[in-house]
């Protein structure tokens, strides 16, 4: 008997490649906080140079869709997540206090051709009533997403100021858990780079979790070894941001991102 499957679990399949069930993303939206950095200076450039790459998916924000959606429009070229919140934590907190706010709803992002949105469910905000609107917000965002088949990704991570910096793995499955009680069909998480924390964290998040970057590692054995673990003990796939474009040769920087995660025979 064939399976049936609802529009939210048919897109959410088209992020993972089905011979290994892994995905393997690039995140290109830290300019919607960071504005012109180092290697997205010309973001139009940097873009193509992801696209050439071949991940599963980018993430953009809406405006780099808007310029670049062209990029896109190529049935070999990778879905696109795009993030609909904006996070004014760690540093690039507003005036020194933290805040959230939507810049879309899920029902903008699929008419600008998104295949997916992501928002942020942040732990340890320095306001307690602030993380109490972030919650809400993810919970209605999940409501709108089911009624139109989109699939959130949630970034559910510890990046409050009452956390103070710390990577607790306890504390990321905590808030990992949470967003998917909430509603998300993936999430994003911090790995902490112990492999116990990595396996505790998806055996108790009932989604499957996909490992963001962090800091710019300029070390690429020390990417892999990072990639390969979150990998080996239970990671569903990345979405990596700065370790994967803001270099030099961003195409084959990703390229072997790509065959990290994917196989040696990834194309």
């Amino acid at each position: 008997m064939t399976s049936m499957l609802s529009a939210s679990g048919l897109r959410t399949g088209r992020l993972f490649r089905r011979e290994t069930g892994l995905t393997c993303m690039v995140a290109f939206d830290r300019t919607l906080l960071a504005g012109p950095v180092e290697h997205a200076i010309d973001a139009r450039r940097t873009c193509e140079a992801i696209v050439t790459s071949r991940p599963d998916a980018v993430l953009l924000s809406p405006g780099a869709l808007k310029s670049c959606g062209d990029l896109f429009a190529d049935s070999r070229a990778p879905r696109i997540v795009l993030r609909i919140d904006y996070p004014m934590v760690g540093d690039f907190t507003l005036a020194g206090e933290e805040h959230h706010r939507m810049i879309a709803t899920p029902a903008q992002a699929q008419a600008m051709g998104a295949d997916a949105v992501v928002m942020c469910l942040i732990s340890g905000y320095d306001d307690p009533r602030r993380e109490a609107d972030n919650l809400e917000a993810v919970a209605e965002t999940a409501r709108q997403c089911e009624a139109i088949g989109l699939p959130l990704i949630v970034e559910a991570v510890v990046w409050g100021a009452r956390e103070e910096g710390l990577l607790d793995g306890e504390r990321i499955a905590r808030i990992a858990r949470i967003a998917a009680e909430l509603g998300a069909d993936l999430i994003k998480a911090q790995y902490t780079g112990d492999p116990k924390d990595m396996r505790a964290l998806v055996a108790s998040c009932p989604v499957p979790v996909l490992v963001l970057g962090g800091a710019a590692m300029n070390d690429d054995e020390a990417l892999t070894r990072f990639t390969r673990d979150a990998l080996d003990n239970g990671a569903s796939g990345v979405i990596f941001g700065r370790n994967a474009w803001q270099r030099e040769g961003v195409t084959g920087g990703i390229e072997r991102l790509v065959a990290i995660v994917q196989g040696s025979g990834a194309e």
